[in-house]
């Protein structure tokens, strides 16, 4: 098959590599079908990462068909198509036992410690089948779009834990791809005046273009966002703020439009 392979800091060559197949009873190999480039990747393309050890191939944003199944599996069949994301925990040390899998002490990322997406198919070992993040896509959900299913766990968990209430006035700094997703769930989820915020001019605006449903677009290069969200809130500020850019401006700036009793994630 052919693969990315990460060879270092700023290097990845495609190069063809031995095909996997099922072996093993709990295994099952999948024929990749898309796989999204995620920040992390991009991130390790330039500077690297402790966890991945080249030659490697990275991508955990994965969506595909599963060809091969060992004879133990029961979840999967050939010809189902599977959303594949990126952390996997062991399933039996005592965090995944009290339902802590997050904090598991043995667990591995697809992209990282495990072969990744970017390559035509990818083999799940029995860790991976019976822990992992590995769901079914409905009949609806084309590939492109199921490779979002781990990128929107990460927002839809976000937003679950600043305790989102209908109504809540919402702001979101950076308008990136997770800017946008978290702006359409908490739409979804009820909040009420939604608030973007935006550095680059360019990148607002292909927001908007896509139909990001924010009530309220702020420039932070043409305009101050405190001065603006206090305004907007009759001096209250909002609710909810989401961070979802890596700018310490950002999070200042949050810290003086937060709410009494507001959260920022």
């Amino acid at each position: 098959m052919r693969a990315a392979l990460f060879l270092g800091p700023e290097k990845i060559e495609v190069r063809d590599i031995e095909t996997p197949h099922v072996k093993k009873p709990y295994e099952i190999l999948v024929k990749i079908e898309a796989c999204a480039v995620c920040g992390t990747d991009i991130r390790i393309f330039h500077y690297g990462d402790s966890r991945v050890k080249p030659p490697a191939i990275l991508g955990h944003e994965i969506a595909g068909e599963v060809i091969e199944v060992g004879n133990a599996v029961t979840r999967f069949k050939v010809g189902d198509r599977v959303a594949i994301g990126a952390d996997v925990p062991c399933g039996s040390c005592d965090m995944c036992i009290r339902g802590l899998s997050n904090i598991c002490f043995n667990h591995y990322a697809i992209g990282f410690q495990f072969p990744g997406g970017f390559a035509e198919y990818i083999l799940l070992n029995e860790m991976t089948v019976k822990y992992g993040p590995v769901h079914h896509i409905p009949e609806n959900v084309n590939s492109r779009l199921a490779t979002l299913a781990e990128p929107l766990a990460c927002c839809l968990n976000g937003l679950e834990l600043t305790g989102l209430s209908v109504g809540d006035t919402v702001a979101v700094f950076g308008l990136g791809p997770m800017g946008c997703l978290l702006i359409e769930l908490a739409r979804y989820m009820g909040a009420g005046k939604i608030i973007a915020i935006q550095r680059s001019y360019k990148r607002l605006m292909m927001a908007k273009q896509l139909g990001v449903p924010a009530d309220l677009f702020i420039c932070s290069e043409q305009e101050d966002p405190i001065k603006r969200i206090l305004e907007e809130t009759e001096g209250k500020g909002a609710q909810i703020i989401i961070i979802a850019c890596s700018s310490k401006e950002a999070q200042e700036q949050a810290v003086n439009i937060v709410a009494r009793r507001g959260r920022i994630n």
